[in-house]
Formats: structure tokens, C-alpha cells, sequence
């Protein structure tokens, strides 16, 4: 979608303090609503209370018919020579609820898992140097031992990587109903990137493009839908960032990538599971778990526009103990794009992360873990004076932005069977700014346009998952959130603020009737305190035709309720001769989505194609209403969108409102395939097709979307000398523009590559956007720009990690 007007243009100034409007009129025409919504509440919650009492009654009473029967599991793991492999790692998962076990290996290559319920397994086999395999099994009824033997291959196209997102569930990627891409930490790594935004960016069909100002926030669209419907967690749970009032968008720019194990995009409606704001897909940052008992490293690397990131992370595995800290720091400098222009686009941004994540295991039936994460922003940018105040003709512009977040959350086994989950979650997110104009010194003046506004994130959970036999899973949670926005120029009532409440309960049955088929059933009801009830279902079918080759099939309804900022927003810029409001009047989106698809992986080669479509209805988005003249011009305009007249916007500046559009769909196909061409050398490639429009009827496309992207990739990779590099290509066809416009096609280069020193030490370096492909119209007379890529980029950096394998 186009960027908010709020940060849209140069340096994003933050509107001057007008003082709270006269509400009481609003207020007491919203009372009743609120009133109307209480009576609702008291109905959802009774309805709310019952379904989760029945679900809690038959899980009881489906347990208590259950009979799960013990075996073990045995086997040798061997090399390609048939040579007995001790201390490899092998992993015994079951393919319908995705519980695992783990153990390694002996000197003599063999292992043993015991006490193993009958059902459908999948095992996984790792050791250093050779190729990850993967096989199913069956474990029967009968109390007889199921023998595996397993032979590693010297080399293979992918690795078999273990995902959550998509069911909530542990499953192997390519065994999930809704497709799902992963990037996994070696992967990050072999970028040389420090955040997810430009890591997500060589993903095709999933959009983290720059928002175009010096503040300007890396949104995150997939397959066409746009920030508003993505939802953006971090190990299961919500990020927060003030995205009501920011087109949607939580900042992928400010989320770094050292402490994270894997990142997961799930494409496709995921409200079923996830909730509001799920309607397009979810982005899962999983941070890392300590495998050792003592493991570290250190990473400092720097370059152009005095770029300088430094991280240290320890971590430990020991006993009944989990630890893992992360501390960074992030520092780059702005840059201008016009000559003799001031103006910035990249802030001169510095950033101080943290994270520590702890969990303490009582028995293997109880743990307690607690994370806390948190992130200091300081941007300052220079944007072209248009009030006349500043003898430079220009104003500096400061922005500061901070989250705190804190989670805990119990993990409990009543039964072997049984598994309880509880997590309470609290985040904050504050952000202040400010203008200066500059004198012919460049010297700051008095402070102007100050804003700010303070966002509380309120969260309380409970999954409960049950095993039934050897063919059933049945989970379900109850979750209770509560959002609220205070802060001056940007909220009705300023301080007073806006706040809503949802309570969900979620449903899901994995069904697998026999050895083949995995049948995924789900829904969700949602109680909004503004909008009343909501139900969604889900449906998802994994058919493994063999071990090579796996269909799937999904379809999904969505629901996002509009956000505080959207229906309460209020941006005063009268100095820039605009404002920006919500609309209380606001519907909530649904939507329906299908997915078909299929893949087929071999030693050397695999590949995945999948087809989709997206109906989005009553999408919410904003437009220019125009320019009221006069008192009476406004209050015509704000009654045509049913906006309170008290609501507290002004005459004489171009307005922007809150909407919702009729219809919208996007639909298209992906398609990704990789080949190990030799033992070093692989070749992997994704193309991306997407057909997006919205007021159907008149054929307008959906803006800042490319119809065609794709992404190539070729890695040489040398165990014996220590080197790893490749090269990787962008493709984006020309998108519509939200000016109407259209930007050109075009591709960007990245190239990477790293030396092992010794014991753990690494040398990298990269060099981005390797042919310096910037906008076309930069060229022009004047010039001007769509796109805000500086140009090539060089990093160099070591880094160091323990225990070296």
C-alpha cells in the first residue's frame, strides 16, 4: 500500500501542539456504542467460556478412551562408505503433534529412542560435514522394536528444517498445509545484512521496501497484502510499534538478526490461529536456543556511510538451565540523493539492542522461561524548510523510538500425552519528535512540531494440547488482549488516549486417518470490546505421496479489526499544510484464501510451486479527501465519511481519511527450486507472480506491488579451504506508484564472501547493489526519485564464535 502521508516527503515532520479539541460531544455519541458493546461483551464472554469448557471436557474425555501403547526405537547411523558415525545427532518427531526426542549416537554409530507411543514418526539425522537425512516411519501397535538404519550422503541440495508457524505445531517445512518460507541463521549469516527487513527483501512476493523518507519505516507486504493484514512475531508473540498510525507497518529495519535462529513467512490467511492482522500471512522471528554448555561470539563489521555494527552474544546450555543473552549496537549515517539538495533520505540512525532469554527446567514436565527485549532509536535528518523560518532554507528533524518487552511463559506435561502452555506478555513502545530550523550556521533554533505518543501491549494466554491415540491432536487456547495509545498530536484525546480489548478462543484437530494424510481442521471466535463477535474457520490438507514428493491444500478465512490508530488518529500539520484522521466509523476487513501446491525433493535437487488467491473485502486504507476551504467545507467533508465533527481536525490543510474499499483481491503463483550442481557448488532461484487489484470493478491495481519478481543464487562453498561466497540477483518488474506513476523495472546485485581464519575467527565482507543501480529519474532535469536505494555498498567485518565445530 503507499506510505502513510505522515512520513511520507522529506524528514516527517510531527505537527505542532494545538491543544486538545473540545471531545465531550464525541465522547457522549460514543458512549452508547460503548454501552451497546458492553452488553455484547457479557454475551461473548459467556459464549466465549462455554466453548472452551467443552473443548476442556472432551480433550478429558477423549484422554481418558486413549490407548497409547509403548515401543522403541533403534537403528545404526553409517557414511557413504557404511562406516559407523559416532556422536551423530538424531531426532524422532511425530509427524502429527510434533513432539521430539533426541539423542546422539555412540562410538559405534548406534541409538536408541524408548518408550515411543505408536503413530507416524519422522527422523532426522545430522552430522558435521555430510548431508541432513530424513525418512519416515511407522511404529505399530505391537509391541515389537522398530529397527532404522540410516546412511548419510556426502552432500544435498536442502536441509530438512523444522518450522512452527504454520500449525503451531513442530513439522517439517515441506509437510506444512500453508506454504512457508524459512531462512535459516547460516543462510543470514551468508548475506552479510544486520537487519530483517533487507534479509526479507530477497525473498520474492514478500516486499520490505524503504517507506521513502529519513524516517521512513521498512514495511512488509506478501503475496500483494499489504503491512496492515502481516502480522510480525517474535517467537510466537506480537511485536509492537505503534503501527496503527503507521500505515500498518512494524520497522523490519529495527529488528536485528544476531540473535535469531531462523525467520518464517507463512503466505496465506492465518487468522484461524493467530488472530487479528494475520489476514495475509505471519512473520515468525525465532531467537536462538543454547545447545552447549558454554557458547558465545563476537561480530564487528563497518562501511560505507560510516556503517558500524558490533554484537556480542553468550549463551549456555547446562543441566536444568537455558541462558542466552545478545547485546548490540547499530550506527549509520544519513545521505542525500539530489545535489546540492540538503535534504536526507537514511537518517543518521543509532541503535543500542538487548535481549536476555532464560528458562529453568524442573522436571521434564515443568519449565519456566522469561524473555526480556528492548531497543533505544535515535534518528536525526535535514528536510526542506517550507515555512520561511530557517535562514538555511532547511530544518533538522529528531525522532527518538524505545520497546521494552517482557515474557513469561510455563510449559507443563501433565500426562505423556498432555501439554499445557501459559505465557503472560507486556510491551511498550514510545516514541518523541521534534523540528529545529537551522540558521546559515546550521545551528538549531527553538524546538517546533513536537509530538510524541506511548503504545501498552497487554497479553494473557493458555494453550492446552492433547494427544488422542495414535491419529488425533486437539489443541486450543483462550487469549485476553488489551491495546491502548495515548500521546499529543496523534491521538484523539491526547492523553486521555484510546484503548481496546479482544478475548479469543482458537480451536485446531489434526486429523490423520491413515499414514499418508495429515487433515488439519481449525477456527477461532473473536470478541472485539468495539466491534462484537467474529468467527473464522480453516482447513488444511498435507498429502505425502512418498518421501520425495508432498501435496498440500488450504483454505482460510481472515478478519482484522481496525487499529486504534486508524479509527482515532489525529495529525496536525498545519505548517505543512496537511492532517492526517481516523475514522470511528471504520469496518473490519475479512477476507478468504486459497492455496494449492506441491513439492519434490531429492538429494540434489528440489522444487516447489504453489498457487493462491486472496479476497479481501472492506480493506482498509486512506485517501486524499481534499482541501476544505472553510469551517463549512469541513464539516461537509467529515460528514460524508460519517467522522464526528468534534473530532477535532482543521480547515485550510489538505486532509487525508481512513476508508474502507469495497473489494480487493491478489492472486498469483511461487515458484522456488534449488540444485547442487557439484559437491560445492549450488544454484537456487524463486520467482514470484502476483496479479493485485482493488476496486475490482474499475481496474485499479493495488500500489507499491511488483506483477513479477524473482531471485537467484549461486554459493561456492569450500570446507577444505575454509570459503564460502556467492552472488545473488533481484528482479522486480515495474509497480504502480501511490502518485499514480509507475516505477521501473529493475535488479540489484549482492555480493558475499568469507574466510575461516582459525579456531572459530571468520573474516566477510560484502558489496550491495554491486552494478550501483539507483532511480532512472535521478538522471532527469530537475531530478527527482521514486526509489531511495543510495547505491553500491561495501562492508567488511570478523566475527568470532565458540565452540568452533
Amino acid at each position: 500500500m503507499a506510505s502513510d502521508p505522515a512520513t511520507a516527503g522529506v524528514g516527517n515532520p510531527m505537527g505542532e501542539s494545538f491543544g486538545e479539541a473540545p471531545l465531550e460531544d464525541w465522547r457522549s455519541t460514543t458512549q452508547a456504542a460503548r454501552s451497546q458493546a458492553a452488553a455484547v461483551t457479557m454475551k461473548g464472554e459467556a459464549m466465549r467460556k462455554f466453548v472452551f469448557a467443552v473443548f476442556l471436557f472432551l480433550c478429558m474425555a477423549f484422554y481418558a478412551t486413549a490407548q497409547i501403547v509403548s515401543q522403541s526405537v533403534a537403528g545404526h547411523v553409517f557414511d557413504p562408505k557404511r562406516a559407523a558415525i559416532p556422536h551423530a545427532t538424531v531426532t524422532l518427531r511425530n509427524a502429527l503433534n510434533g513432539a521430539s526426542q533426541q539423542t546422539q549416537t555412540n562410538n559405534q554409530g548406534e541409538y536408541a529412542f524408548h518408550n515411543v507411543a505408536s503413530g507416524e514418526y519422522v527422523l532426522t539425522t545430522a552430522a558435521p560435514g555430510l548431508a541432513t537425512a530424513t525418512r519416515s516411519i511407522q511404529v505399530k501397535s505391537e509391541v515389537v522394536p522398530v529397527a532404522a538404519d540410516i546412511t548419510l550422503s556426502v552432500a544435498s541440495v536442502e536441509q530438512n528444517v523444522t518450522v512452527v508457524s504454520a500449525s503451531r505445531v513442530e513439522e517439517l517445512q515441506q509437510d506444512t498445509p500453508l506454504p512457508v518460507d524459512v531462512i535459516t541463521q547460516q543462510r543470514i549469516q551468508r548475506t552479510g545484512f544486520e537487519n530483517v527487513a533487507d534479509v526479507l527483501g530477497e525473498l520474492p512476493g514478500v516486499v520490505t521496501r524503504n517507506n521513502s523518507s529519513y524516517s521512513g519505516s521498512s514495511e512488509e507486504l506478501i503475496d500483494g497484502v499489504p503491512s496492515a493484514d502481516v502480522l510480525v512475531l517474535q517467537d510466537g508473540l506480537p511485536l509492537v510499534g505503534a503501527r496503527g498510525i503507521n500505515s500498518g507497518i512494524i520497522d523490519l529495519g529495527q529488528q536485528n538478526i544476531s540473535r535469531l535462529d531462523r525467520i518464517e513467512v507463512v503466505r496465506g490467511a492465518a487468522s484461524a490461529l493467530y488472530g487479528t492482522d494475520a489476514v495475509g500471512g505471519v512473520i515468525n522471528l525465532i531467537t536462538h536456543e543454547p545447545t552447549h554448555p558454554f557458547e558465545g561470539g563476537l561480530r564487528i563489521s563497518g562501511g560505507t556511510l560510516g556503517a558500524f555494527d558490533g554484537d556480542l552474544d553468550l549463551g549456555t546450555h547446562y543441566k536444568k538451565l537455558d541462558a542466552f543473552t545478545d547485546l548490540e549496537l547499530h550506527h549509520i549515517n544519513s545521505y542525500t540523493l539530489i545535489p546540492d539538495n540538503e535534504s536526507t533520505i537514511g537518517a543518521n540512525d543509532q541503535r543500542y539492542d538487548g535481549m536476555v532469554k532464560l528458562r529453568y527446567s524442573f522436571s521434564p514436565k515443568a519449565a519456566i522461561g522469561y524473555t526480556v527485549n528492548a531497543y533505544h532509536d535515535n534518528a536525526t535528518g535535514k528536510n526542506t524548510d517550507i515555512t520561511g523560518a530557517a535562514a538555511s532554507g532547511y530544518d533538522s528533524s529528531t525522532s527518538t523510538d524505545s520497546t521494552q518487552t517482557h515474557a513469561l511463559v510455563g510449559d507443563f506435561a501433565p500426562t505423556s500425552t498432555t501439554a499445557v502452555q501459559a505465557r503472560l506478555y507486556e510491551a511498550r513502545y514510545d516514541s518523541n519528535s521534534w523540528s529545529n530550523p537551522l540558521d546559515a550556521n546550521n545551528t538549531a533554533g527553538a524546538q517546533f512540531d513536537y509530538g510524541n505518543l506511548y503504545e501498552r501491549y497487554h497479553r494473557a494466554d493458555a494453550t492446552v494440547s492433547q494427544q488422542i491415540g495414535s491419529w488425533n491432536f486437539l489443541q486450543g487456547g483462550d487469549e485476553w488482549v488489551q491495546d491502548s495509545y495515548r500521546g499529543l498530536n496523534r491521538i484523539v484525546g491526547n492523553d486521555d488516549g484510546q484503548q481496546i480489548t479482544t478475548n479469543d478462543v482458537w480451536l485446531q484437530d489434526r486429523i490423520q486417518p491413515w499414514k499418508k494424510l495429515i487433515i488439519d481442521l481449525g477456527g477461532r471466535y473473536n470478541h472485539h470490546s468495539l466491534y462484537g463477535n467474529h468467527v473464522v474457520p480453516k482447513v488444511g490438507l498435507v498429502y505425502k505421496v512418498n518421501d520425495h514428493w508432498t501435496v498440500r491444500s488450504a483454505y482460510g478465512k481472515g478478519f482484522r479489526s481496525p487499529t486504534i490508530g486508524e479509527l482515532y488518529y489525529l495529525l496536525l500539520h498545519p505548517e505543512y499544510f496537511y492532517q492526517v484522521i481516523g475514522n470511528p466509523t471504520l469496518k473490519p476487513e475479512s477476507s478468504e484464501s486459497w492455496s494449492v501446491g506441491g513439492g519434490y525433493q531429492a538429494n540434489r535437487f528440489s522444487l516447489d510451486v504453489t498457487l493462491y488467491r486472496n479476497n479481501l473485502n472492506h480493506l482498509i486504507d486512506y485517501l486524499d479527501a481534499g482541501f476544505p476551504m472553510t469551517e463549512a467545507e469541513l464539516q461537509a467533508l467529515l460528514a460524508q465519511y460519517g467522522i464526528p465533527p468534534t473530532f477535532g481536525a482543521i480547515p485550510f490543510v489538505e486532509t487525508f481519511v481512513y476508508t474502507n474499499i469495497d473489494h480487493a483481491h491478489t492472486q498469483g503463483v511461487n515458484l522456488k527450486g534449488s540444485v547442487l550442481l557439484s559437491r560445492n557448488l549450488k544454484v537456487d532461484g524463486f520467482y514470484a507472480y502476483v496479479d493485485p487489484y482493488y476496486r475490482v470493478v474499475e481496474q485499479q491495481m493495488l500500489p507499491e506491488v511488483s506483477r513479477n519478481s524473482g531471485y537467484v543464487r549461486a554459493e561456492y562453498v569450500s570446507r577444505k579451504l575454509g570459503i564460502v561466497t556467492n552472488i545473488r540477483g533481484n528482479f522486480f518488474g515495474k509497480w504502480l506508484l501511490a502518485s499514480g506513476g509507475y516505477e521501473h523495472d529493475y535488479a540489484l546485485w549482492n555480493l558475499y564472501a568469507s574466510k575461516d581464519i582459525s579456531h572459530g575467527l571468520q573474516a566477510y565482507g560484502s558489496i550491495d547493489n554491486l552494478s550501483n543501480s539507483r532511480d532512472s529519474m535521478l538522471s532527469q532535469n530537475p531530478p527527482t526519485y521514486d526509489r531511495t536505494d543510495y547505491g553500491r555498498l561495501f562492508r567488511i567485518g570478523l566475527r568470532y564464535t565458540f565452540p568452533h565445530e
